[in-house]
């Protein structure tokens, strides 16, 4: 099977190294080099250091459809995406000779959209998984061929949760393809019975003394490590990354509807991140 791979961040990574190592990979289309890090220089994605690593040609198109002639002169079998970032029209999705993949980050049909993970965290999910679906022109709603499932606890942040999906993709992606390869498969369809994980926006990142103890602990556990929520104190913006319901000595207590948080690890901007044990 050639395979041509869609993918950007560090969560696609190990996945699609052991796609490489398994299979042939013809392409790896990811977003193009932009600004990141503290010192905000141009820097490639991870998913690009990757195809560099391996010599696979990378393309980098602002939107994918500019890049449609050359996919077209490529011979291979399979679109298989992983937090790719874009949209991908169904005039790309036409190309391939297997039907289109997409690995999400949820147990579907829960969770479409952009951020399943930080949503499942949220809303304080006991469990978190992996969707292997068909991609189709509604997003996320192909029918489903394969899933991988693992148990949290509500101190799960959605840093650790990220770590969780990626595993489980890398550890279920290449007897998945196998499967796909040998026709081993029965898709199931989605139903309407589906909710929703649109990206997070800036403002609900600010923690609020208007909300519940429970509110601000799980947005503090589900931004963390980004977007991170945060308060202001003395004109200074605070990162938050934990906080106990506990009074805890030194840590930075927060009002909020109904009680005390304690913020045990936090970060004002431009200091080093701080830890109260």
């Amino acid at each position: 099977m050639k395979i041509i791979l869609a993918g950007s961040p560090q969560i696609s990574i190990k996945t699609f190294e052991n796609i490489i190592n398994n299979f042939e990979v013809i392409a790896i289309i990811t977003q193009p080099d932009k600004k990141r890090g503290r010192g905000m220089k141009i820097k490639p994605t991870p998913v690009s250091l990757l195809g560099k690593k391996y010599n696979i040609k990378v393309f980098k198109p602002n939107k994918i459809i500019e890049i449609k002639e050359n996919l077209k002169k490529i011979n291979f079998d399979l679109i298989l995406s992983f937090a790719f970032g874009q949209y991908i029209p169904t005039s790309i999705l036409s190309l391939s000779k297997y039907k289109p993949l997409n690995i999400h980050g949820s147990l579907l049909p829960k969770y479409r959209g952009a951020a399943p993970i930080h949503h499942a965290i949220l809303n304080n999910d006991k469990e978190i998984g992996i969707t292997l679906i068909e991609m189709i022109k509604e997003m996320d709603a192909g029918d489903i061929y394969f899933k991988a499932k693992k148990n949290i606890n509500s101190k799960t942040t959605t840093g650790e949760a990220f770590k969780i999906i990626s595993k489980l993709a890398a550890d279920n992606i290449i007897n998945w393809l196998k499967k796909i390869e040998m026709n081993k498969i029965n898709p199931k369809k989605q139903g309407n019975n589906f909710s929703l994980s649109p990206k997070i926006k800036k403002e609900f990142t600010k923690i609020k003394s208007e909300d519940t103890i429970y509110i601000n602990y799980r947005k503090i556990k589900g931004l963390n490590p980004l977007p991170g929520a945060y308060i202001f104190i003395n004109g200074k913006r605070v990162k938050l990354f934990d906080a106990s319901f506990k009074k805890i000595k030194n840590a930075i207590k927060i009002k909020c509807k109904d009680g005390n948080l304690y913020i045990t690890e936090y970060q004002f901007e431009s200091k080093n991140k701080v830890l109260i044990i």
